[in-house]
């Protein structure tokens, strides 16, 4: 019996060297949490994390680590090749010698290029030929300039796919007006090599992931010493 009192005042005495997060009852009429409470349950959980600080940041380290290798291991190559057009008027078919409305309809049709070679009727037979995942069609303002941009997994399909989008934005626009000319000043080009990766957001999340599991770790660790401590002070009572 004095052994097992002297276990349980061991056990007391431990569980009083550290802080626990716990919600404190007086008496039947005082079971409410008042902003008093609130405030040292605030205390308690700073006070814990400061003594895991250290693991917490272990944790962080490594998940941002692993999340950056992930990025990197994950980044996938991919090739773009880009030509350059000029849009003019056909000034046989088309007189007008206001500068202003020559000029918007310049932009007009530099426009509707744009979306003629977006159009699935131009994208999917290239698509499906040539395996492009991405089209980009730039049209600067204050210029008769487009600029084509295609990326596909391979160079050959990246300036192929380029050529033949251009070829057939080129016969859509001449067939359905007579007064747009347009000339390719550069032809598709050879492509250049590019890595896609997203470091940043592959390394955030895998951070916060540790971290959670390391918060998870400390509060499941927290909660055991909390019911050791208090079935010890239970036995004693009794």
């Amino acid at each position: 019996m004095e052994k097992e009192l002297n276990h349980n005042g061991t056990a007391l005495e431990k569980a009083s060297n550290r802080e626990y997060v716990y919600v404190r009852y007086e008496s039947d009429d005082d079971d409410e949490i008042d902003i008093y409470d609130v405030v040292d349950l605030c205390k308690k959980g700073v006070s814990i994390l400061k003594r895991y600080i250290v693991l917490l940041l272990i944790f962080v380290l490594a998940g941002s680590v692993l999340g950056y290798l992930k990025a990197k291991h994950d980044a996938s190559e991919t090739y773009t090749s880009s030509a350059l057009l000029f849009v003019d008027l056909d000034r046989e078919q088309y007189s007008n010698s206001n500068d202003i409305y020559d000029a918007s309809t310049l932009s007009m049709l530099a426009k509707s290029f744009s979306q003629i070679v977006n159009s699935d009727s131009i994208m999917t037979p290239v698509s499906d030929k040539f395996a492009v995942s991405n089209v980009d069609v730039t049209v600067p303002d204050g210029t008769q300039t487009i600029q084509v941009a295609v990326t596909a997994d391979n160079a050959s399909d990246a300036k192929e796919g380029c050529a033949s989008l251009v070829n057939a934005g080129i016969d859509a626009v001449t067939s359905a007006t007579n007064y747009a000319t347009i000339t390719v000043v550069s032809p598709a080009s050879e492509a250049t090599q590019s890595s896609v990766e997203d470091t940043a957001k592959d390394t955030a999340m895998t951070a916060v992931v540790f971290l959670l599991v390391a918060l998870a770790i400390v509060t499941i660790r927290e909660l055991t010493f909390a019911y050791r401590a208090h079935e010890a002070a239970k036995a004693n009572m009794e």
